[in-house]
């Protein structure tokens, strides 16, 4: 009498069923959006605060962007405040028609945080034909950075190395817009380069669609308007 075996898809279905259900839900492990408002102690929209989502849980690893920029324009950096992840690359770009000088430096109102990473380059004037120099430096150690030129030393910028891939800088209204955050609880933690005390954190529970509004410990400085160009010095 021949032995008949067991189909084997009663033992294979709760293995497979795990297997889908895990693809079914790690679309949902993404929130869609994160909006957050940022407010100074006036109560007024701050502009170039950084804030950091930290999750509760762990993540997977995130693709790095690609090099991102900041330029020399006008005799200032542009952006003022940049965010970066650690591991990734800046890219910086002179375009005014005379040389610049940018270099890493202590941070902070009193100027006594030294910086995360040490560099420093010449950066030639834009060429006639518009070919700009640039310099790139990879960013591997989480902190904050301030930037200076030593030819011209108005000039200030600030970038944060992140150790979240989940960060921004808010824009005049005081609003950043994060994208993909997991859900779940996570921690909100802004940064402003004239803090002269950490900022309050703000935990949130991130489902979908969420929106928070943080309000800082200090009024930010209005950056000063770039110098008219009659005032450019080589």
């Amino acid at each position: 009498m021949q032995t008949q075996r067991p189909h084997p898809l009663p033992v294979l279905l709760p293995a497979l069923l795990l297997s889908f259900g895990l693809a079914v839900c790690s679309p949902a492990s993404q929130a869609a959006q994160l909006q957050i408002t940022v407010l100074g102690l006036d109560g007024k929209p701050a502009a170039n605060v950084v804030v950091q989502a930290l999750p509760a849980a762990a993540w997977a690893p995130q693709p790095l962007p690609g090099p991102v920029e900041i330029a020399q324009q006008n005799i200032r950096f542009e952006p003022y405040v940049s965010v970066v992840p650690v591991g990734a690359t800046v890219r910086f770009v002179n375009r005014d028609r005379f040389d610049h000088h940018v270099r890493s430096q202590p941070g902070g109102p009193l100027g006594n945080v030294p910086p995360a990473q040490q560099f420093e380059y010449r950066m030639a004037a834009v060429k006639s034909n518009g070919t700009a120099a640039t310099a790139d430096v990879k960013l591997d150690v989480p902190g904050i950075i301030a930037l200076g030129c030593h030819l011209h030393g108005s000039m200030r910028g600030h970038v944060l190395i992140s150790s979240t891939p989940w960060a921004g800088v808010s824009d005049e209204k005081g609003q950043i817009t994060l994208a993909n955050v997991p859900d779940g609880q996570l921690d909100l933690k802004p940064w402003h380069p004239d803090q002269l005390s950490d900022q309050p954190v703000t935990r949130l529970q991130a489902s979908g669609s969420s929106q928070a509004e943080l309000k800082i410990n200090l009024t930010p400085r209005r950056r000063p308007p770039p110098p008219p160009s009659s005032s450019y010095a080589n």
